[in-house]
């Protein structure tokens, strides 16, 4: 049974760094499960659930941080995917990487802007992109039509091709008018085992991501299997 800090802490990387986190903690956990325990226990139970920084501040004072090491690429590339991921623009990460060129020198500004560039292509963005709107936690939202969802992916050789897709669905939603919060969560336990928070601005708007296009493409390919939905209005 694991503690309440790590299960904070696992949603909290859940929400912060994605597929990317869990990586990192996955590779970890074959070599130092203690320290992969700790690792979601202390950085992301502990530190980034405190309330005086909002998450978009901690992303940008962390990869500050690492790129000013100079010597923790991979960790800064796990974190500019974050920083995306909670609403930093691209030109704002680029921003703070000409900035290490004042304080920790040319040298890191310049690694900092590679790395930058290897996530932006990877993610296929540009500099000049919009910020993707910025994930909402559960106590932040005032009301909607809320859903939770137990999913189960249904092919477990198919694992990983499943969570690309669900990955793009989760980027695609986020972006609809309605939508207040689109987060899956995996079973550390179980990997064919996936948690999915919903909340819309109405029912309607509910009812209408499921009729877009890109939903019903997703659906049609069979990945998951719903195994109990819940739904209702959220009040505060």
């Amino acid at each position: 049974m694991h503690s309440d800090r790590y299960q904070i802490g696992w949603q909290k990387l859940a929400e912060i760094d994605g597929a990317q986190g869990e990586k990192v903690i996955q590779a970890m956990e074959g070599i130092a499960p203690d320290f992969a325990r700790l690792l979601i226990e202390f950085p992301f139970g502990d530190i980034y659930s405190r309330e005086a920084l909002d998450l978009k501040s901690r992303e940008i004072a962390t990869i500050a941080a690492l790129a000013a090491m100079g010597n923790a690429t991979p960790q800064l590339k796990v974190h500019i995917h974050g920083a995306l991921n909670v609403g930093c623009s691209p030109q704002e990460i680029i921003e703070v990487m000409m900035q290490m060129a004042v304080y920790a020198g040319f040298p890191a500004a310049l690694n900092g802007l590679f790395a930058v560039q290897d996530i932006l292509q990877e993610r296929g963005l540009n500099p000049d992109s919009a910020p993707l709107p910025s994930k909402q936690s559960l106590s932040t939202l005032a009301g909607g039509y809320f859903a939770t969802a137990e999913l189960a992916i249904t092919d477990a050789s198919r694992v990983e091709e499943t969570k690309a897709a669900l990955k793009q669905l989760s980027e695609q939603t986020r972006t609809e008018p309605g939508c207040r919060l689109f987060e899956l969560h995996e079973n550390p336990d179980e990997p064919t085992q996936l948690l999915l928070w919903e909340c819309f601005a109405t029912e309607a708007d509910f009812h209408k991501h499921h009729a877009m296009d890109y939903t019903k493409a997703y659906m049609e390919r069979g990945l998951t299997q719903v195994k109990r939905l819940y739904h209702s209005d959220l009040v505060r």
